[in-house]
């Protein structure tokens, strides 16, 4: 039959009769819910591999109540030396070699040091014996002494007040009288001499004897007439008020004596006294700077002087490494922060030490962000915002070193960061 034929023939078909056709069945939503799950799964899993397994993690793991962050063993470094500059006399320890507290380092020689406290030392024996003897006042002997003055000084006003005795008086005056007849006797010696020798009976060195001694009758009796006069007038006005003062001035040297040194004499002692302690203190401070001890428990890590050294002062000659001051720095995700507060209690694992777990507590957060941690430890690959912070550990038999890898883990404070109070809005 060819290909004409048979369209022949159906176009001559009769035409078949209308039939009502029927409604097809509903279909059913779930399969296309399914199918839209399994397209979002799809999704996540092709996310997942663009932003990495650990974020990966972190979207699709339910949140846990114990938090685990890797962190790294720091210690505090301490830098020691001395005030005082000196040359190095001896050095106590060598690099690694574990320390106690106030154990010495460094010793140095300060032989100016020792020689002021010695200058010090006797300067304050001094200045405590003049202290004594301020409180002490003067002795009975020195009292003594000057109540023998006052009686003395007042002996001699009373007989320069008096004048001459009678006695002395009646002396003077017959000393004059005598000197006046050996002055008549010698003028009567001298006229006989004289008229011998106009009748050349006599010799002219006669004649100038007898004037010499009329000479010296005439000066003895002017002597003895002036003491005369001295005598009964008595003494000038000068010497009685001279007699007087020295009077006064014994009798206040011994009411001086008697009164004691004055309170202000010894509260000047007393704080000459004190500076002297303070300066000796002050030598005493500088020569205990010449040995560099140890502030605590350390690590020796580098000596940077040897034995003859001079050092000067504020130089560094010892580094040490604090063992009460260890802790291990994590880097906590912005998303855990709220989970992490400090004072909370964590436990420390360190590689040398499997299944060894270390308490500690979290002693400081940052209060500023970080988005590449020096040392990349957040978990995060560092995609998110970290906070550094501190956990510190208490060290067993020295156990932890400065550098040392450590995993921290921390029990959450809670599953939801704290609500904001009213006032923080």
């Amino acid at each position: 039959m060819t290909v004409g034929e048979v369209m022949t023939k159906d176009q001559t078909r009769p035409a078949p009769e209308s039939v009502e056709e029927p409604e097809p069945p509903r279909r059913s939503r779930r399969p296309i819910a399914i199918a839209v799950g399994i397209v979002v799964l799809m999704a996540l899993v092709g996310a997942g591999a663009v932003i990495g397994p650990p974020l990966w993690r972190s979207i699709m793991a339910p949140r846990s109540d114990r938090l685990a962050f890797p962190g790294v063993v720091e210690a505090q470094e301490i830098r020691l030396g001395s005030k005082v500059g000196g040359r190095v006399s001896e050095v106590h320890v060598r690099e690694g070699d574990r320390i106690a507290p106030g154990s010495p380092l460094v010793t140095l020689e300060v032989p100016e040091l020792e020689a002021q406290r010695a200058q010090w030392q006797a300067k304050g024996k001094a200045d405590l014996a003049a202290l004594e003897k301020a409180r002490n006042g003067p002795r009975r002997e020195e009292i003594a002494a000057a109540a023998a003055a006052v009686a003395a000084a007042s002996a001699r006003n009373d007989r320069i007040k008096k004048g001459f005795r009678e006695e002395e008086i009646r002396e003077a005056r017959n000393d004059w009288l005598s000197a006046e007849a050996d002055l008549k006797l010698a003028e009567e010696n001298l006229g006989r001499y004289d008229a011998l020798f106009r009748k050349n009976s006599t010799t002219k060195s006669q004649v100038d004897a007898a004037q010499a001694d009329l000479d010296r009758a005439r000066g003895r009796a002017s002597a003895v007439r002036a003491h005369f006069d001295l005598v009964t007038r008595g003494n000038r006005p000068e010497e009685i008020a001279e007699a007087a003062a020295l009077l006064d001035q014994a009798r206040a040297n011994l009411d001086l004596l008697k009164a004691g040194t004055r309170a202000e004499d010894i509260a000047a002692m007393e704080a000459q006294v004190e500076q002297t302690r303070a300066r000796l203190r002050e030598v005493d401070a500088n020569l205990a700077e010449a040995v560099v001890r140890s502030p605590g428990r350390a690590l020796v890590d580098v000596i940077s002087v040897r034995k003859g050294d001079l050092v000067a002062p504020g130089q560094a000659v010892v580094r040490i490494l604090s063992a009460d001051d260890l802790w291990v720095k994590v880097f906590i995700p912005e998303t855990e922060l709220g989970r992490v507060v400090v004072g909370q209690p964590a436990e420390v694992t360190i590689d040398s030490h499997p299944g060894a777990r270390f308490e500690g507590r979290v002693v400081q957060i940052a209060h500023e962000s970080e988005f590449t941690p020096r040392n990349i430890q957040s978990l995060d690959e560092r995609r998110h915002q970290v906070f550094a912070a501190k956990v510190r550990v208490t060290e067993p038999d020295g156990i932890f070193k400065s550098g040392m890898a450590a995993e921290v883990y921390l029990l959450a404070s809670s599953d939801q960061p704290p609500a904001r109070s009213e006032g923080n809005r």
